[in-house]
């Protein structure tokens, strides 16, 4: 004999229910106010193309630090959550137009052969000091393993090799280039 009589449902699958819905409700409270403080939702706008957030993308949204649950297409158009469903996909479009007027990005500035050949230099003088700086780490690497075998590495001399070699580079100036 099954807990349930025909047509009855379990108080889990109810709270799940419940829960799908107050979902929907505080996604569409979220970007409401997110259009209202003209700001932007960083956990939704993972979900954005080129297009904007889909309202599916909206309905797989998932953030639990704010209580946000994904949903099925299926789930919002139930006759319980229409209502909730037609809310968010109105908020949605409000989003989404003022998300692009902000996401235009500023022209890119056009490249002329002289700015090229700058950058080419530019890219030149990095890619030396990043071979010189390989040159030096190899050495010193050469001259680990010449000086030390598999047996002394626990060597106090082991322990002053590596700290000359730390004190050797920390001299040598290297910078850090910038991509």
């Amino acid at each position: 004999m099954s807990r349930y009589s025909k047509g009855e449902t379990s108080q889990a699958k109810l709270q799940e229910k419940q829960a799908k819905t107050q979902s929907l409700l505080t996604k569409t409270i979220l970007i409401k106010d997110a259009v209202k403080d003209n700001r932007s939702i960083p956990s939704l706008d993972i979900h954005r193309s080129k297009r904007g957030v889909s309202f599916k993308s909206v309905l797989a949204w998932v953030d639990p630090e704010l209580d946000i649950t994904s949903c099925s297409y299926n789930t919002s158009r139930e006759p319980y959550n229409i209502e909730y469903s037609d809310q968010l996909s109105a908020a949605l479009n409000s989003y989404n137009k003022q998300s692009k007027s902000h996401a235009d990005p500023p022209p890119k500035p056009r490249l002329t052969k002289r700015s090229q050949s700058e950058e080419i230099a530019n890219l030149k003088g990095q890619i030396e000091s990043l071979q010189n700086a390989l040159g030096e780490i190899y050495r010193a690497y050469m001259q680990l393993t010449t000086r030390v075998d598999e047996q002394t590495r626990q060597d106090l001399r082991y322990q002053q090799v590596l700290k000359s070699h730390t004190r050797a580079l920390n001299r040598a100036h290297l910078t850090l280039v910038k991509p």
